[in-house]
């Protein structure tokens, strides 16, 4: 790569700006056209008010990414086309003051030189580059090689970068103090120091040239030496250097040689701007659109523009992919608008004006035709071929033809407003004349057409040729074809057709309402409105390229649609467009046509597309349009407010919320850039961001993402290749997957515990309920054994013993036979008994209180006693075994008071303490002996049983009576958790609390 311009730096930092020409290769144009002047080439200009931080550009360079750095008096920003980004959030303070020069890096990076200090811009990041420790220095002049290496010159050394840091160079000895470097493309240093050119090699000098007050060195790109003193410019011839004549100008401050040998210089003080090819030296100024004549810097970027540094702002030259061209020789008092466009059968174009006559372009090159050569000075409403040159309709005042040197009115023509005549297959002239009618002039004679050929008799707005030859016209409700003898209806409109074209596969009808889209592989019809992404409903004219695109002229835009698109909204399988609109970025001097109903574009034999603006005739070639695809850039990324510069970025835990500032390098047409976006772990697909340049994301949950961004010109092209950052939020500790890890475990072990507690208390009430019933067999069988089975034992005995008594002794078998039955009787007593008590322990609904107080129903039989019953405390539920138990002794205490006690007063007192419950039974009774107490009346088991029964749930059971003074029957259990556990004979059981009530 050649060396780029160099900067130098004088005491006062008055910098030569610093000129960056990059390698390109020169835009591919059509042979016959010449490179169009200064004048003709479209000047952009961007001040602060677009955001720039200073008017006054001190330097330009552009990197590898296409994006354009600027450096002013006041900061540096970076220019992606449309936005002015500055580094105030992300940069270094010194990047917000005088920015002296800008060189890029072999890389894709930048080396900065500010007032005092000097840094390499790599990988979105600033570093400062040290010198002996210090950031802070002064930089008097700055070279790169086409290698990226950096000669930087300081403090009266020479230093070299080698890795990103310094390293010592040898400065020749002679040298006084250095105002410039500059690098060959053999690799020679050349250093300048005001009074001698020095030339070095490897650390030595191989040459010195005598030179006085040069202090400027460029490099260009072709390996060619220039040298200066600001009103001298000396060229390097291989042996020496020889003054330049007539260079341009005669006073600069820095000069280019750009990729076509065209020798650029910038005056820096009253005389704006000259470009020189050859001998020929065209001057821009202020009075030429230029911001300011004191221009200090020029670029020449990617795409072949010019940037240009001046002290009132920023601007480019830009050819663009038309070429536009301006009508000379205007005549005063005159409207030179073009209004209507033709292509002669030998290439020229030829273009008509409002009042201006009509020019003829050729090689680039402009002829006027007037009223000196015979036009009448009115409207151009058309051309058709005809002769050495076309034949001009004009307005009201007729066709004109050439006859010799001049033009002259066509005899027989009828008297109107002559419009768009065109020439069908077999030859013949048509034209319309405004609110009269269709007229064909075939072999010297007119013929007038109307509703007895065919015609509709509605207003004639458009008359065209189909691919065939075919003539169509065009009116208020659609189009008719010639058949040859009359006119026929071909299709239908709701309004005036404009214009109509023929693509492949397809119709397009211009309409004041939208563009009528028909399709011809389903014979659909649609159509395509402003709302559906048409730039304008009002469309002028049409025509289709070698493509098959659709090229457009609305009431405010000229606009390219690809065949895909059209082609898939005709059909009915889209439900808009994304046209490519052109604008003056694109090279137009103008993007409006007069809406005049003359033919305002034409696609030319070689396939160029030709325009008619109103400040001149524009063209482009479709085969040349192929731009660089668009390549996205991260910009930034801000959380919370706060700004974070373009890289992986890792987040702290909580809600936040995330901004992606995002961009694409596109001096040409950036407006019309579409991006679209995608969150990887969040959104499922791409997001259409459509011309947005940036998108929040919040309450994302802690994760890993990857943000990718992709760009899209307005041609379609795009790199493919998304830009991508990636993030990570971290989460609250009891959002990581340990906790949770330990959260589950947690939870498992809890349900495991209260499954197994649940199991285990599920399974101890089983254990219970089996106990109950075991208990209760237990008991029955003791109860069956000691009474019914002893009593039946008895009874068998006695029965025997009355057998032999019967023979012998039958008056005493007699009464034997009365005491069994007796004794039978009293055994069919205690099994009533047995039944009642299995019948009490089933009745579950009721609570224990409940249960005793029916038990006075069973036992009463007369008034007395009196039954008093009582309940202290809470009642709750008790475990149903001790329930049952305690029922059993009580109902046995009660059976005594009632049926043997002969008391007046029976009170039951049952006390429900926290623990334990207590049930005192009392009576005034007859009481009982000791010996009664001890053992119990004969043949009874009631005594023995409440005893069985109290010890079977681990009570204690007190009777305390005596003779005449009553009997006090007192029971205590433990209803708590922690009731005892019992052996009974076949293992152990437990009594648990019933839940309270």
């Amino acid at each position: 790569m050649p060396a780029r311009r160099t900067l130098n730096l004088s005491n006062s930092y008055k910098v030569f700006p610093l000129l960056l020409a990059l390698t390109l290769s020169a835009k591919s144009v059509k042979a016959s056209d010449p490179q169009p002047s200064l004048r003709d080439e479209v000047l952009t200009t961007w001040t602060t008010e677009q955001g720039l931080p200073q008017n006054f550009i001190t330097s330009l360079a552009q990197t590898s990414d296409g994006f354009v750095w600027v450096g002013t008096m006041n900061g540096l920003v970076r220019f992606d086309g449309l936005h002015f980004r500055g580094f105030g959030q992300d940069g270094p303070p010194e990047l917000q003051g005088f920015i002296g020069g800008l060189v890029r890096d072999g890389g894709d990076g930048l080396w900065i030189v500010t007032a005092s200090s000097f840094f390499h811009y790599e990988h979105h990041r600033f570093v400062p580059i040290l010198f002996e420790g210090r950031p802070h220095y002064r930089i008097d002049a700055i070279a790169r090689s086409k290698d990226g290496e950096l000669w930087v010159c300081f403090e009266g050394r020479l230093e070299r970068t080698q890795a990103g840091r310094l390293v010592p160079a040898r400065l020749p000895d002679g040298v006084h103090r250095v105002s410039d470097l500059a690098i060959g493309n053999d690799g020679s240093l050349w250093i300048a120091d005001g009074e001698n050119i020095f030339r070095m090699r490897k650390d030595s000098v191989v040459a010195k040239y005598n030179l006085r007050d040069s202090r400027f060195l460029y490099s260009d790109r072709f390996g060619d030496l220039w040298a200066g003193d600001g009103h001298r410019l000396f060229h390097f011839d291989g042996n020496g250097f020889t003054r330049v004549n007539k260079p341009g100008l005669g006073n600069f401050v820095s000069v280019m040689v750009d990729s076509h040998h065209r020798l650029w210089m910038a005056s820096g003080g009253l005389h704006g701007l000259t470009r020189k090819s050859g001998d020929e030296v065209e001057t821009l100024t202020q009075a030429n659109g230029l911001a300011s004549n004191d221009v200090r810097t020029i670029l020449e970027d990617h795409n072949g523009d010019f940037w240009l540094g001046t002290i009132a702002g920023l601007q480019r030259l830009h050819q663009g992919i038309f070429t536009s061209y301006s009508v000379t020789n205007r005549v005063a008092g005159q409207h030179t608008q073009t209004v209507s466009i033709f292509e002669q059968r030998d290439g020229s174009i030829w273009t008509g004006t409002l009042e201006g006559g009509v020019v003829r372009w050729w090689e680039g090159h402009s002829h006027r035709f007037d009223k000196a050569q015979g036009l009448s000075p009115g409207q151009v409403r058309g051309f058709f071929e005809h002769g050495a040159a076309p034949a001009i309709a004009i307005a009201d005042y007729g066709i004109f033809e050439k006859r010799g040197s001049r033009f002259a009115k066509m005899t027989r023509i009828p008297h109107g407003y002559v419009s768009t005549p065109v020439v069908d297959g077999v030859g013949s002239v048509w034209f319309r004349i405004e609110h009269v009618g269709i007229f064909r002039f075939r072999n010297g004679e007119v013929a007038e057409f109307g509703t007895k050929d065919g015609l509709s008799g509605k207003p004639v707005s458009w008359l065209g040729l189909d691919p065939r030859g075919d003539l169509w016209v065009g009116d208020a409700a659609g189009m008719e074809r010639w058949n040859g003898s009359r006119f026929e209806r071909g299709f239908s409109t709701d309004g005036p057709v404009l214009c109509a074209a023929w693509p492949r596969d397809g119709l397009a009808i211009c309409t004041f309402n939208g563009l009528l889209l028909r399709s011809e592989t389903n014979g659909r019809q649609r159509l395509l409105t402003q709302k559906e992404g048409l730039p304008g409903n009002t469309v002028l004219d049409v025509m289709s390229d070698d493509a098959e695109n659709l090229w457009i002229v609305t009431a405010s835009a000229i606009a390219r649609i690809v065949h895909e698109q059209w082609k898939a909204y005709a059909e009915g399988r889209s439900s808009r467009i994304d046209p490519e609109v052109f604008t003056e970025a694109d090279g137009l001097k103008s993007r409006y046509v007069l809406p005049l109903n003359g033919v305002t574009a034409i696609r030319a034999h070689d396939g160029r597309m030709w325009f008619a603006t109103i400040k001149g005739p524009a063209v482009i070639d479709p085969h040349l349009m192929a731009t660089q695809p668009a390549q996205a850039v991260l910009d930034s990324i801000v959380v919370d407010d706060q700004h974070n510069l373009s890289g992986d970025l890792i987040i702290g835990p909580g809600r936040h919320r995330i901004t992606f500032a995002y961009t694409a390098p596109a001096t040409v047409a950036p407006e019309q850039t579409h991006f679209r976006y995608r969150l990887v772990g969040w959104d499922r697909d791409w997001v259409d961001a459509g011309t947005s340049r940036e998108v929040s994301y919040t309450g994302l949950r802690p994760a890993h993402y990857a943000f990718q961004v992709m760009a899209t010109n307005r041609e379609g092209g795009s790199s493919g290749q998304p830009a991508q950052v990636e993030i990570q939020i971290r989460p609250f500790f009891w959002q990581t997957k340990w906790f949770l890890i330990v959260v589950i475990c947690a939870a498992i072990g809890i349900i495991v515990e209260v499954t197994r507690r649940f199991t285990r208390r599920r399974a101890e009430r089983l254990s219970m309920r089996f106990q109950e019933r075991v208990a209760e067999r237990e008991r029955i069988a003791h109860e069956i054994h000691d009474t019914v089975i002893q009593d039946l034992i008895g009874a068998t005995l006695q029965l025997e013993l009355i057998g032999f008594e019967i023979a012998d002794q039958p008056g005493k078998s007699k009464a034997s036979l009365a005491t069994l039955a007796g004794r039978m009787r009293e055994t069919i007593a205690r099994s009533r008994n047995m039944v009642s008590n299995l019948h009490s322990t089933a009745v579950t609904q009721y609570s224990l209180v409940e249960v005793l107080r029916h038990s006075e129903a069973e036992f009463r039989s007369g008034p007395l006693p009196v039954f008093d019953l009582v309940s202290q405390g809470e009642p709750r539920e008790v475990q149903p075994l001790i329930r049952d138990e305690v029922y059993r002794i009580c109902r046995e205490a009660l059976a005594n008071a009632f049926r043997h006690a002969h008391a007046e007063y029976v009170t039951v007192e049952v006390r429900f303490l926290p623990d334990m419950l207590e049930v005192e039974i009392a009576d005034d009774g007859n009481g009982m002996t000791e010996d009664l107490l001890q053992h119990g009346r004969t043949g009874h088991f009631g005594l023995r049983g409440m005893h069985a029964h109290a010890q079977r749930i681990g009570a204690t059971l007190v009777i305390e009576s005596e003779p005449e003074q009553g009997t006090n029957v007192i029971l205590r259990v433990k209803t708590s958790s922690s009731s005892l556990w019992r052996r009974n004979g076949r293992g152990r059981f437990r009594g648990n609390d019933a839940d309270a009530s």
